[in-house]
């Protein structure tokens, strides 16, 4: 390769148009030099491919038309092109572009390391809008990286991403698989970035273009790329076989929400099916996985402390006081006594039991109707002689005399028939309706109430629903009735159920069981990192709690 300082295109005038004045930089496919339009004055970047890959041609005919359909391509996200054509020193094809004065992403992020969500989602939405269009009008970047995506001050945004290099990428990479591999420094395509299938020379499409976006995302976020290695082949088969490591596993200092982890994850799936199957719907999920980014974290109100049995004070030991109160309820006992009459609680106590459990979610319209009509037909029979037998005992202008006391005694030995039966049959109904409750509640429980049966079909939704004890308890159902074998697309939303709920333990200082949680995390699962980790930080803290 020409160096820099030897470079003949320097002062030449290119086709009478533009006389190229400097190098700006080189890339995998190419230099880029400033040239002015000498016409107009305006100041171009002209990019003129590297002489070895010119071969012949037919190489410059697909070029030609590989420009033309670029030329095309209006979006404000994407570099304008002004002209196109060939130079004849060297027979090399040249595009002229707008001369962009901004900085790329990468020296960006050479500089800052990451950037954070708030940045990043608004930057990405702009560039999947970009690239979306190129894909309306038919053309595949390929080449989706960070020194292509280029950040300018516009619009009062000062991170305003204009996409590069489009109408080479292509040609570039179907000119030479070997060369490319082989050539230090000339890896076109960029092994770091590219999807499983430029890994293979397989039949590529647009959805290409969304796996190395989301390369590019995940590096932006956490300043380090899914897949990193001295040798290019091995990189290249990491993008065909290894799972990319969690978000929330890269960095100690980072915490991403699970809505963002999984759009990331879903964008470099291997199979292209399993990806996002448009920039549009990519953008979508982004902002989406933002929103839940912004949202507040939910606020888990403390476990009230169990109150503490209180001594008796001073007062309360004093013998002469106790004494004096005794004798003071003695003869409020034999004074004439109106007993106002209060509106009985059974049918409170039915309606809070039934309203406790409708708010538990631990039954369906079926089976609360059934409920409903047992409690309320034991409360009705019960609270009539409930208020007879309140009416009966209170005596009102009259003392209680002797013969009264005993015909009294007898009355309410006769209520105690009456409403002895009910009652006892209204607290069974009321202590089942509780234990039911409390079964509701108790997740542990929820695969054998009836109404909560589950599938291992259900575990998606389920997880998405917060329900990761459901999930957990749904899969070792499906397991234990499968010879401990489960589906493998199921490996990852039982291993993200595990961590999620021994979080939720971890909380409740319940590390035992965290760690527990977090060993069933399996193997195969691509959060099995995460989990180790996160067993590893809970295993110190009980040890230093013992200490």
């Amino acid at each position: 390769m020409v160096t820099v300082g030897d470079d003949p295109l320097l002062g030449v005038v290119v086709e009478g148009r533009y006389k190229i004045e400097s190098v700006i930089g080189q890339g995998s496919a190419g230099t880029v030099y400033k040239a002015i339009q000498e016409l107009i004055g305006r100041e171009v970047a002209i990019k003129v491919l590297h002489d070895y890959l010119v071969s012949d041609q037919e190489f410059i005919k697909r070029f030609t038309q590989e420009a033309k359909a670029s030329s095309r391509l209006s979006h404000p996200n994407i570099i304008t092109i002004y002209d196109f054509g060939t130079i004849p020193q060297g027979n090399r094809p040249y595009i002229a572009m707008d001369l962009l004065k901004g900085t790329p992403l990468s020296d960006l992020l050479g500089e800052r390391n990451h950037l954070s969500v708030e940045e990043t989602i608004p930057l990405f939405k702009q560039v999947c809008g970009a690239l979306a269009e190129a894909h309306k009008q038919g053309v595949v970047h390929r080449d989706v990286k960070p020194e292509n995506i280029v950040l300018v001050e516009r619009s009062a945004q000062k991170l305003y991403p204009i996409v590069v290099d489009f109408g080479i990428a292509r040609l570039v990479q179907e000119e030479s698989d070997v060369a490319r591999i082989t050539r230090t420094g000339t890896v076109c395509g960029s092994p770091t970035y590219m999807s499983p299938e430029q890994c293979t020379s397989s039949k590529v499409d647009h959805r290409s273009d969304i796996y190395s976006l989301g390369v590019v995302i995940y590096e932006t976020l956490t300043g380090e790329v899914p897949f990193l290695s001295d040798e290019l082949v091995k990189v290249m088969a990491m993008h065909l076989s290894d799972p990319p490591k969690p978000l929330n596993s890269v960095r100690d200092d980072l915490q991403f929400s699970d809505a963002l982890e999984e759009v990331v994850y879903k964008s470099l799936a291997k199979n292209p099916d399993q990806r996002f199957q448009t920039m549009e719907e990519f953008a979508e999920a982004l902002v989406e996985a933002g929103k839940a980014s912004e949202a507040p974290p939910a606020v888990i109100a403390p476990i009230p402390a169990k109150p503490r049995d209180l001594a008796p004070g001073p007062l309360a030991q004093d013998d002469d006081l106790r004494q004096h109160r005794a004798s003071k309820d003695i003869r409020s006992a034999s004074k004439e006594v109106a007993i106002p009459q209060r509106a009985a609680k059974i049918p409170d106590l039915a309606s809070r039991a039934l309203e406790e459990l409708r708010t538990s979610g631990a039954y369906n319209e079926v089976d609360a109707e059934v409920t409903a009509a047992t409690i309320q037909a034991v409360s009705r029979a019960a609270v009539p002689d409930y208020h007879q037998s309140q009416r009966e005992s209170t005596t009102t202008g009259q003392a209680l005399s002797r013969a009264n006391f005993q015909r009294g005694r007898k009355q309410d030995r006769g209520l105690l028939n009456k409403v002895g039966m009910k009652g006892v049959l209204l607290a069974t109904v009321l202590i089942v309706v509780a234990a039911i409750v409390g079964l509701a509640r108790n997740n542990n429980f929820h695969p054998v109430l009836p109404w909560n049966r589950t599938s291992i079909n259900d575990v998606d939704t389920l997880y998405k629903q917060g329900k990761y004890q459901v999930v957990i308890n749904t899969v070792k159902e499906f397991k234990s009735n499968n010879n401990n074998q489960m589906p493998r697309k199921f490996y990852d939303t039982f291993g993200k159920a595990l961590i999620q709920q021994a979080k939720i333990d971890a909380r409740d200082k319940d590390y035992d069981t965290a760690c527990s949680l977090l060993e069933q995390v399996p193997i195969k699962s691509t959060f099995k990192d995460q989990a180790n980790k996160d067993l590893k930080r809970y295993l110190q803290i009980k040890q230093e709690e013992k200490e």
